[in-house]
């Protein structure tokens, strides 16, 4: 008679079993490296200060393309944060006055010196809590979701998509506040890491309208 085999006893486990797959890490280690250049392009299209919004746009379409498995270089870049300036430029000098504005009634909230300080500090919070929001919706709007510049794109226009947008996805614009607050703190910590948040905004900017899109297609 032949021998029964056991099926029962345990098999000898294959040399790496149970690992996970390394595609996924290596993707996201991609995409940080990504984020990380995209950060260094931003911080370096922004040394004029009213290019920051124009940078913010161009790293966005940047990160966009990357994502959809385009073309990404640095020529392209170059060329895309001129023609983001050129639309976006008064967008970027409103944004700069407005923010010298801001930290100048913030501090003189804070200091005590003007009747009903704290009303006035609550009020200039909430204002600039809004004001991000719909300027990094304003830098997304720039481009389409496969990171294409939008034709014809404007400030006007820009700041109309990005002001609905703003109001109808109120989570969103929360979570941009957000991640504008973390970028500030992460600054406050280690300064050399303002070579990195543009990038880190950019990213956000995606997420929020990738989760708008899912959202509004369910």
């Amino acid at each position: 008679m032949s021998r029964r085999q056991d099926t029962s006893a345990p098999r000898p486990r294959r040399r790496g079993a149970g690992r996970a797959p390394r595609g996924g890490a290596l993707a996201s280690l991609h995409l940080f490296a990504e984020v990380a250049l995209t950060g260094v392009l931003v911080a370096v299209g922004s040394v004029l200060l009213v290019t920051l919004v124009p940078s913010l746009a161009t790293g966005t379409a940047h990160l966009r393309r990357h994502l959809s498995g385009r073309g990404t270089d640095l020529r392209r870049f170059a060329t895309e944060w001129w023609s983001a300036t050129r639309a976006l430029w008064r967008l970027g000098l409103a944004t700069v006055a407005l923010a010298v504005l801001l930290v100048g009634d913030w501090q003189l909230a804070t200091s005590g010196v003007v009747p009903g300080a704290s009303v006035v500090a609550v009020v200039v919070a909430l204002f600039a809590t809004g004001a991000v929001a719909v300027v990094l919706r304003a830098a997304g709007a720039w481009s389409d979701d496969d990171g294409e510049p939008v034709p014809a794109a404007t400030t006007r226009r820009a700041l109309s998509v990005a002001a609905e947008r703003a109001t109808d996805d109120l989570t969103g614009s929360a979570l941009l506040a957000a991640a504008t607050l973390m970028a500030a703190v992460l600054v406050w910590m280690l300064v050399p890491l303002v070579l990195v948040v543009g990038g880190l905004l950019a990213l956000a900017v995606v997420a929020v309208e990738i989760r708008r899109r899912t959202d509004r297609a369910l």
